[in-house]
């Protein structure tokens, strides 16, 4: 069964793309990715936020279907973004791949990621 999107109607109504939470009963399978950057699989960093936000989920992806799951499993992103001045290029990204479906999310903005050309790393729980 999908998760059931909770927005209690007692608080603000989410600020951006997601759902305040998902609640998911009757776990199989609990799957946690690291934190995945906008490098493709050569290990080349892409240029760009909105290339990095694009690779970084490709990656997020490519795990979730290597254990057999989907976008559709995702119940908790939080997106760590380098400078104010790339978020709106990630947000579009993430409303972009995201849908309707829209999972818990945390945007945090830092001064700096591993390396100095990494401007986005997205973490994600999944679980079915």
């Amino acid at each position: 069964m999908p998760p059931k999107p909770i927005n209690p109607p007692q608080i603000a109504p989410p600020a951006s793309a997601y759902n305040h939470g998902f609640l998911t009963t009757g776990l199989r399978d609990l799957l946690t990715l690291s934190g995945q950057l906008g490098e493709a699989p050569d290990g080349s960093c892409r240029d760009g936020t909105e290339a990095q936000s694009r690779q970084a989920w490709e990656n997020v992806f490519a795990i979730l279907a290597e254990a057999g799951m989907g976008p559709e499993h995702v119940v908790k992103v939080t997106s760590y973004i380098v400078g104010q001045e790339n978020i709106a290029a990630y947000v579009a990204v993430h409303k972009e791949l995201h849908g309707d479906r829209l999972p818990p999310w945390t945007l945090v903005c830092v001064p700096a990621l591993g390396k100095p050309d990494y401007l986005v790393e997205i973490d994600v729980l999944a679980a079915r």
